[in-house]
Parts: structure tokens; sequence; C-alpha cells
């Protein structure tokens, strides 16, 4: 039990701090600048760790400059390196990150040697994903030997979850082997094909996605979670003072991961992970700003279980 296992991206996040997010040829005065490791799946390791699952992360790095910060991040949450793989022809991943006054962001990704990390790796490496409760994986990474590393999981008994993001054409028979996908609300909107208005096309997305995925649990960032299973209508985010919201949704998915690979039931685990994703965003980064086990059940007595009221 509370065995996780993830496979995707690790980039190194290049974020600048500015009053508002440029539009297009506009250029504008950063207040703060910072840069350290992130990558969605790495900030969903670093949640699901810290919310107090046993971890395993598969990801590939160069041999650049960039490739440091990788070595350090592994070594300070205690991963094993076992799974952090080595391109020769690719650098190391960065992601572009501004982020404005208000806790908004605009996000380019360059994956780098995520994209390097072949089907015949993630077959030499199959143990740790036929040894997980849970499984996750993204679309940061090489999409053929995610969905191999996918198929591994499933077949080998793990509940596997599917973060589509960022949406990408992809070999939509990987759904087959999919029991839980989290988008957030464009994402999902894409997938189904259906446009995204109000909380009736919620629900018509949902089901559509439903056809093909058991569960789907969407995220609306601060409007809150929308899960059929659990409620038809939009179960609300926890109020925070926000800061950041970047990563937030990666924060959800690991938190999440990690309560429900110990048996938690599907809605308690989502309260936690709308909890954990609340703390996230009170904070500056991704994998920094990921909350600890011991945090995310003091706010959810606080906030989930006052008086046997949902706040």
């Amino acid at each position: 039990m509370n065995r996780v296992a993830i496979f995707g991206s690790f980039v190194v996040d290049l974020t600048a701090f500015s009053p508002h997010i440029p539009q297009v040829g506009e250029t504008v005065f950063a207040n703060v600048f910072k840069y350290g490791p992130g990558g969605k799946g790495f900030n969903q390791t670093v949640a699901a760790k810290k919310a107090g699952a046993d971890v395993t992360f598969m990801t590939k790095i160069g041999r650049d400059m960039f490739a440091s910060v990788a070595e350090e991040a592994f070594t300070h949450f205690e991963l094993d390196k076992s799974y952090l793989l080595r391109s020769s022809s690719q650098g190391t991943g960065v992601a572009l990150i501004i982020v404005d006054d208000n806790g908004r962001n605009a996000i380019a990704v360059v994956p780098g040697a995520c994209n390097d990390i072949s089907i015949e790796e993630v077959r030499m490496g199959m143990k740790a994903f036929q040894e997980c409760d849970v499984f996750i994986a993204q679309f940061e990474a090489n999409l053929d030997a995610t969905f191999e590393a996918m198929k591994i999981a499933k077949k080998s008994g793990a509940t596997t979850i599917l973060n589509p993001a960022p949406v990408r054409d992809f070999d939509r028979e990987l759904l087959r082997y999919v029991d839980i996908l989290i988008p957030n609300e464009i994402e999902a909107a894409q997938l189904a094909g259906i446009p995204l208005d109000g909380t009736n096309a919620l629900s018509e997305i949902a089901s559509k996605l439903e056809m093909q995925v058991d569960t789907v649990i969407i995220t609306l960032g601060e409007k809150g979670v929308f899960c059929s299973k659990v409620s038809k209508e939009i179960v609300p985010a926890v109020r925070v003072t926000t800061v950041d919201s970047t990563g937030a949704g990666d924060a959800f998915v690991g938190v999440f991961a990690s309560y429900y690979s110990r048996g938690v039931p599907l809605k308690d685990a989502i309260d936690y992970a709308r909890v954990g994703a609340a703390i996230s965003t009170t904070r500056i980064g991704t994998s920094p700003s990921m909350p600890a086990k011991d945090e995310i059940e003091q706010l959810y007595l606080q906030t989930i279980c006052a008086n046997g009221v949902m706040l």
C-alpha cells in the first residue's frame, strides 16, 4: 500500500515575477527571477512524496549545466536515482514561466531530454511500474514511452492516473489503460471536443470522457473541482490567499495519488488533494511549494471537517 510510481518530465523552471503577463510584442520589467527544479512529473513526485507516499520516479535529463539541478533535487527529496536517465543528444528540459501580481501564469515548456526516453528504457525499468499501487503519467515526456509505462502498470494491477497536460495529439488507445483522468477544464474540453460553457458543459464533457475512462476529475483552478462520481455540482476550492498558482494542478494530482494509494475513498482523496493544491498556491514556485502531510491534514481538519461541513 501507498506505493506511487510516476513517469514523466523533469525540467528546470526559469521564473520571472512581473506586474502582468506581457501581450504579444510587449516587453515588461520583472520584479524577481528564480530558477529551480520543476516539470509536471517531478512536481507530482514531490507532492506525492511529501504527502506521505513511497514514490518512484522515472525521467530523463541531459548532460548539460542544468543536469546538476536535477541531481541536487533528487538528493534533496531523497528520490531513487536508479530511474534518473541521461540523454547524450538532448539537453535537460526547461520551462519559461511568467507569474503576474495576481498569481496567474503563462508557461512555455521545452521538454528536451524528456522527449528522448525510449520504450526500451521503460521496459528496462519496468519493475518500478509493476510494483506500485498507483501510477501517474502526463504528456510532457515521449508519448510512446508514456504509453508503454501506462500499459505495464495497468497490466500489473496498479490504478492508473493520466494527467493529459499539456494536451497534444496522442493515440486514443492509451485511454483503455487509464482508470482516472485528471485534466483541467481547458484540457477536458479539448479532449472531449465540446466547448466549455458553464456547469452543464462540464457535465457533458465529463460524460463523454467517462465513455472511455472510469473516473474523470476536472480541476477548475480557483473555482474548484468537478467529478460526477462525487457531486453533480462543482466542489469549491479551499479559500486561501494565492501568491503563485504555478504547479497547483500538479499538487492536486500528486496529493490525490498519495491518499488514494493508501485506500482513501475517492471523495476524501479529492478533498485532501484540493487542500494540498490550495496550500501550494500560497507559496512561490512549483516543487518548493508542495505541502507536507501534516500541513495538508491540519488544513483538512480546519476546512473540510470543520463542524462536519464542507467549506
